[in-house]
């Protein structure tokens, strides 16, 4: 699985890599700076997903949950990535 620094994040985006927010419902808080369809892991975990098979970037809050999503994807023939640090890498920890 690719751990994607959060400078690369421009250039998969103007690529057109599809975003996925892999967090929970109560941790949705802080909003994406960029599209992203919402598919919790839980739903990535039983295959219930529907995602195309293209690159996919995974987010979540810090970098976790994402990584297990992407590996869940690539285990099914997906590309996976998840961006390292997770949102916290984008805002500063804020």
């Amino acid at each position: 699985m690719r751990k994607v620094r959060p400078e690369e994040l421009p250039a998969l985006l103007e690529a057109g890599v599809k975003v996925v927010d892999v967090r929970p419902p109560d941790k949705r808080e802080t909003p994406l700076p960029f599209p992203a369809e919402w598919i919790p892991l839980e739903k990535i975990q039983k295959g219930e997903h529907g995602l195309p098979r293209v690159p996919l970037l995974l987010i979540c809050e810090r970098g976790l949950l994402s990584q297990v999503a992407a590996l869940y994807l690539e285990a099914e023939g997906y590309e996976a990535m998840s961006l390292e640090g997770g949102l916290k890498a984008l805002t500063g920890g804020r």
